[in-house]
């Protein structure tokens, strides 16, 4: 649910911007309590063991960091054609854990509401934006930026929601969405942390390319052009993990199939790069099948959910880029999806925060400082609400593509930055 911001209050959100305190370096993550004697009762190898009991809370068990040390086998699971949530768990059992069968039924989750743009500095530097919102029933959030250094690739870091592999307040970790029945059985268990890699909802590389990944109403992507498939997240890995830039980037997105799994929505894609490049990519339907016939045909039952579609077989395939948006939220900004109730027009899916946006923007000819950037993140966050599943930010990041550095806010608290920088 969006913040109940009416239009005619944009101006004075623009002036009324307060400056954040700052933060020095990244020394926070020194002395965040460390899980050194918490079982990973999946993993067995001592290099890995010693990487998952490096992981700190450093904010009182709602904000983790760990530096990921360990191959996590990205060209492997490239050509795996993984479609599902639940394969991707296989692999990770299969590949980076030593115990290719769970204790009870593990899997995986995700879904966002969010909200994302690109500046510039004052000084020159290019900036990207970005909340990451999602309700998890006022459950206690267990966020974690997540330092990657594969081997002849680029380092990136990346921000991870733990709680769609079950990790609440804490890495309390038990495989069940009953609260009752995880206030019972809650045991600390890091072996899932050996998925954090996949399991990112934004981040940024070495080379200054950031991604960020948001929901959209309707139908998942399902490509089917012969080419190895990906799931959301795993290409955003890959394109952090290889692309140097915007342009780099979505020539390799072409070069994969997008395959979101049945049940999730849909996604778009909002990345910027350090030349000052930015980017939508959506994946829309194809021209036969454009209109709302095909596009708004989904089937509620009485309750309001979504029990399937009238034409299961057509879904978005085809691959769009638009690069003179410089902002997004939950709606299509395809040119091709105006007719749908989907589309720009018709949707009301994230509007007034991308309306908030898009004004703060235009008024500043796309030029904010760190701290305005922020500033206009928290005019776009959401409070709690467990009846809204795309409300509730969890988090909020500034990534400075010129700098390759990431300021965080977690949980609205916008007085209490943390601030990380590639190394």
């Amino acid at each position: 649910m969006d913040k109940n911001n009416g239009f005619v209050l944009l101006f004075f959100l623009f002036i009324g911007m307060a400056s954040l305190t700052a933060c020095s370096d990244d020394v926070h993550v020194t002395d965040g309590y460390r899980y050194t004697n918490v079982p990973a009762s999946l993993v067995s190898d001592q290099e890995k063991l010693k990487m998952l009991h490096s992981i700190q809370d450093i904010d009182d068990g709602r904000f983790f960091y760990l530096d990921y040390t360990a191959d996590y086998k990205l060209n492997l699971l490239t050509e795996a054609n993984i479609t599902t949530n639940a394969g991707l768990v296989d692999f990770v059992l299969t590949y980076l854990c030593d115990a290719s069968t769970p204790q009870s039924g593990a899997s995986l989750n995700y879904d966002a509401g969010c909200s994302a743009f690109a500046a510039k500095t004052p000084d020159g530097s290019r900036i990207m934006g970005r909340n990451f919102d999602y309700s998890h029933g006022n459950e206690p959030i267990a966020a974690a930026l997540v330092r990657t250094a594969p081997v002849g690739k680029l380092k990136s870091i990346s921000l991870v929601d733990g709680y769609w592999i079950g990790y609440r307040q804490d890495l309390y970790h038990c495989f069940s969405d009953d609260v009752k029945d995880f206030n019972e059985r809650k045991k600390q268990d890091l072996s899932y942390v050996m998925g954090f890699p996949y399991l990112l909802m934004d981040g940024m590389n070495e080379a200054g390319l950031a991604i960020s990944v948001l929901h959209l109403d309707g139908k998942p992507t399902q490509q089917d052009n012969a080419r190895n498939k990906l799931t959301t997240t795993v290409l955003m890995r890959y394109l952090l993990d290889n692309a140097h830039s915007v342009d780099e980037a979505i020539t390799m997105a072409k070069q994969f199939d997008l395959h979101v799994p049945d049940g999730n929505g849909n996604f778009h894609f909002f990345m910027a790069d350090a030349t000052g490049k930015h980017a939508v990519i959506e994946y829309v339907w194809d021209e036969e099948h454009q209109d709302a016939r095909f596009i708004d045909d989904e089937i509620y039952d009485g309750s309001g959910k979504i029990e399937g579609f009238e034409y299961p077989d057509v879904k978005p395939n085809t691959l769009e880029v638009m690069t003179d948006k410089h902002c997004v939220s939950n709606f299509y900004l395809s040119p091709s999806m105006e007719c749908s109730a989907k589309g720009s027009v018709k949707s009301q899916h994230g509007k007034t925060r991308y309306d908030i946006m898009d004004f703060v923007l235009t008024q500043n000819n796309d030029c904010l400082t760190e701290n305005r950037a922020m500033n206009l993140l928290d005019d776009v966050s959401q409070a709690e609400n467990p009846t809204d599943v795309t409300s509730h930010t969890q988090w909020s990041v500034v990534y400075n593509l010129s700098e390759r550095k990431a300021t965080v806010c977690v949980n609205r608290n916008y007085n209490k930055p943390y601030i990380f920088y590639l190394k």
